[in-house]
C-alpha cells in the first residue's frame, strides 16, 4: 500500500503511523478516515501495512485490527476514533509500544 503524507504547515513536524489493516477491514477504513479529519491540525506520514501479505503481522494482528501504531511508541488498536488519534499525536497519549 502506498505511503500517505499531508502537508504541513508553518515547518511543523510530520509524525509517523503505521496503519495495520487488510483488505474489506471497515474499522481499518474508519480509522484512516478519523486520521484524515485531523490533517489541519497535525502532519502525518501514514504508511499502510497489508497483513494479510506476511504470515507472522497476520498471526499477531488478526484479531486486533485495526492497528495504528505512532512514532514507534503508542500503539492503538480495534475502534480508532479522531479523539483517540488527536491525544496520541498532540499529546503523546496511549498504551506504549512493548519493546
Amino acid at each position: 500500500m502506498p505511503e500517505l503524507q499531508t502537508k504541513p504547515e508553518n515547518n511543523q513536524n510530520y509524525h509517523n503511523v503505521t496503519l495495520y489493516s487488510k483488505p474489506g477491514c471497515h474499522l481499518c477504513e474508519d480509522a484512516k478516515a478519523a486520521l484524515m479529519t485531523l490533517e489541519p491540525e497535525v502532519a502525518v506520514r501514514l504508511r499502510e501495512v497489508d497483513i494479510t501479505t506476511d504470515a507472522a503481522l497476520f498471526e499477531l494482528y488478526k484479531y486486533t485490527i485495526p492497528v495504528m501504531i505512532v512514532d514507534e511508541q503508542i500503539i492503538l488498536e480495534s475502534r480508532i476514533d479522531a479523539k483517540k488519534l488527536r491525544r496520541a499525536l498532540l499529546e503523546g497519549y496511549g498504551p506504549k509500544v512493548k519493546a
